[in-house]
């Protein structure tokens, strides 16, 4: 649904949805500045979630002593009842949208119009602020243009409708787009633990699960539960893989004793390496110097 000319021009639209019975939603707006403007001083929304979709341009948000840096495309959430700001500094050249949610217990239970339960799964999910600044989608922009644009245009009997539905889709693609984000992160830091695994396989002590998951960047149980999900074993065992497969290839190259490999790749014992050679190798490591 295509922006008017005036709409498009405007430098900051601002609307209360709740006057047209939409009680989900305090506010909706959206910003276009030609260049930067007063920055805004710390707030909150009690109660309340904030969506932030920068389309274009850089900006800029603090929350307590993190900042966040937004760039085009980027999607930014504040939680009910927290304190942020620009943190001093501007509210910069770009376009922007933001939309202020209502918990739905604080409007008779329903979210956008939906059924008790989905209300509360929906309210559920974007509330987990686990990952709150992420890459939105160009569908976003396209979804949330249709909003501003039922919400600037003729009253009709299915308007309200029109826009919880549009809103609806949008929160949805932003989950979406969540997890996306969130698996693609999860990849690039288990790809980073891999890369140290496989150069330290000579020392053990640089493999266990507190410095992997220090390296990944989380906590160790959340650590080994992403680990297994992606690669279907635990990280040490996928590390004792790892040596193994070492040890084999030194000892076929058949310049290495049994216990000089065992030495060299940290085992505890030649008793240990032993048996867990032969249970991942179906052989002895004598039989892999043949």
């Amino acid at each position: 649904m295509a922006l008017t000319p005036s709409l498009r021009a405007s430098k900051r639209v601002v609307f209360m949805p709740t006057r047209l019975g939409i009680d989900s939603l305090a506010m909706f707006g959206r910003y276009n500045y030609a260049k930067a403007e007063d920055g805004l001083a710390e707030h909150s929304h009690p109660g309340a979630l904030e969506i932030c979709h920068l389309v274009r341009g850089r900006q800029t948000y603090c929350i307590g002593k993190h900042s966040y840096h937004l760039r085009g495309g980027d999607v930014f959430l504040t939680m009910p009842d927290e304190r942020h700001g620009t943190g001093g500094g501007p509210e910069e050249k770009g376009l922007l949208y933001w939309m202020i949610v209502l918990n739905p217990s604080s409007t008779g239970g329903s979210l956008l119009g939906l059924a008790e339960p989905e209300s509360r799964a929906l309210w559920r999910e974007l509330g987990k602020s686990s990952r709150r600044h992420f890459p939105g989608t160009p569908e976003m922009k396209t979804q949330l243009d249709d909003i501003l644009a039922l919400l600037h245009g003729r009253r009709t009997p299915l308007r309200k409708t029109a826009v919880q539905n549009r809103i609806v889709a949008f929160l949805l693609e932003l989950l979406a787009a969540r997890e996306q984000a969130s698996a693609e992160q999860g990849s690039q830091r288990l790809a980073q633990v891999i890369r140290h695994i496989e150069s330290n396989l000579d020392d053990p002590d640089d493999l266990t699960i507190d410095v992997l998951s220090s390296i990944a960047g989380l906590s160790p149980s959340h650590f080994k539960a992403l680990f297994k999900e992606k690669l279907g074993i635990p990280p040490a065992e996928y590390a004792l893989r790892l040596r193994i497969e070492e040890a084999r290839r030194r000892l076929a190259a058949g310049n290495a004793t049994v216990t000089g490999v065992a030495l060299d790749l940290g085992f505890s014992s030649s008793q240990y390496f032993a048996s867990s050679f032969k249970r991942l190798t179906r052989m002895t490591p004598r039989e892999a110097m043949k």
